[in-house]
């Protein structure tokens, strides 16, 4: 048996007892895995349908910034030399509510011999895809804090987008619920809570009510790729926001490629996942068209160009990266520069916004000024006739 490569199926209670069992047979083991059939149960997506389906996808319980800090307390204790499961011991005690658990069950996997990568699948809506296939590089090359370290990096650029987002709309929700809002203000203050309170129970019950039944149903439906490729479609098409919509995503794609393709993953399978990371269906399915003429050998820059997807400047960027022999600092660059691309737009279109809803308040006080002047004169002139 000396030298040789042998398969077979051993029982064991998990892992580690099963290598304990190879061991002591006199063979090294090199790869276990469950049998077919075996730990269905164990590996399956976590909690009930009712919660899969109908929870999961309106509240996760992992905000990002949950997970920002447990991946960056991941990267530091394990690059001060603590074992994997020390480490989760130690991040459990510092999480809170379902991530909490979601690490005990981690931690639980990890002492049995398995996989941290294998428990993370179990919850796709909190971990997502990217961050799998990172984890999977590092348990796989032995450098796992490494991509903890650039998965919490990735966290933070995708907040960073959030807040540019956030920040460019705030002024203009901020009028829309002025103009929403404004009658019940004027009556808060002329009546009082006497007069207000009901105004605004009213407004809530006739257009909050349906506002955020729709929202709810529109969060279900968008679980579904139909529904959220439609969406996404849709959504790239306008000349300015959907501009936006694809410099967005892909400035996501650009950043995942580039974090995987550094990592070490097969150029196919890093632009499959980069692909999912744009958080744009529409996006992802025609950049996945790709992937099989990249397999066959085709270049990166003439497999991408064929989708229609990516854009010139992208496109012209990797172009120099693959004739240079210097993939990883352009697409980098590539990152960096879409980036620029997604502040620039992102903030014109902050303006944009902002000016349209002054003008559409403009034109709600102007109409209404009118109908009082009008009214007012109407009855001047009623009374100088009687």
């Amino acid at each position: 048996m000396a030298g040789n490569t042998i398969t077979g199926t051993i029982e064991a209670d998990d892992e580690r007892q099963a290598a304990g069992k190879i061991r002591e047979k006199g063979a090294l083991p090199m790869d276990i895995r469950l049998a077919a059939g075996v730990g269905a149960v164990q590996d399956r997506p976590a909690g009930s349908v009712v919660a899969r389906y109908l929870i999961y996808p309106l509240w996760t319980g992992v905000n990002i910034r949950a997970l920002l800090f447990f991946f960056r307390q991941m990267a530091a204790l394990l690059g001060a030399g603590m074992p994997l499961s020390e480490a989760l011991r130690s991040v459990e005690s510092r999480q809170r509510g379902r991530l909490r658990r979601i690490v005990h069950d981690m931690h639980q996997r990890v002492i049995r011999g398995g996989r941290l990568s294998e428990e993370m699948a179990r919850h796709p809506r909190v971990f997502s895809r990217l961050q799998l296939s990172l984890v999977r590089v590092g348990e796989s090359g032995g450098f796992l804090e490494q991509m903890m370290d650039r998965i919490a990096s990735y966290l933070e650029y995708e907040l960073s987008v959030r807040r540019r987002i956030v920040l460019a709309t705030f002024y203009p929700v901020l009028i829309f619920l002025f103009i929403l809002f404004k009658d019940i203000g004027v009556a808060f203050i002329l009546g009082g809570a006497r007069a207000g309170l009901p105004m605004l129970l009213g407004v809530l019950r006739q257009v909050g009510l349906p506002l955020v039944g729709i929202i709810v149903g529109l969060k279900l439906v968008m679980q579904f790729d139909t529904a959220r490729y439609g969406w996404d479609f849709v959504k790239m098409l306008p000349p300015i926001l959907g501009t936006a919509a694809r410099k967005v995503a892909m400035s996501r794609f650009s950043r995942a490629l580039a974090m995987l393709y550094s990592a070490g993953l097969p150029l196919s399978e890093a632009v499959s996942t980069a692909a999912d990371a744009c958080a744009n269906v529409a996006a992802a399915k025609g950049i996945k068209r790709a992937v099989g003429a990249i397999q066959a050998g085709e270049s990166l820059t003439l497999s991408l160009q064929r989708t229609g997807v990516v854009m010139p400047m992208v496109l012209d960027m990797l172009s120099t990266g693959e004739k240079t022999g210097n993939l990883d600092a352009v697409l980098q660059k590539v990152a960096d520069y879409m980036d620029e691309e997604v502040d620039a737009t992102i903030h014109k279109v902050g303006i944009g916004l902002f000016v349209l809803m002054i003008l559409i308040a403009g034109v709600i006080v102007l109409m209404q000024v009118i109908g009082f002047y009008s009214g007012y004169f109407n009855k001047l002139i009623g009374g100088s006739g009687s």
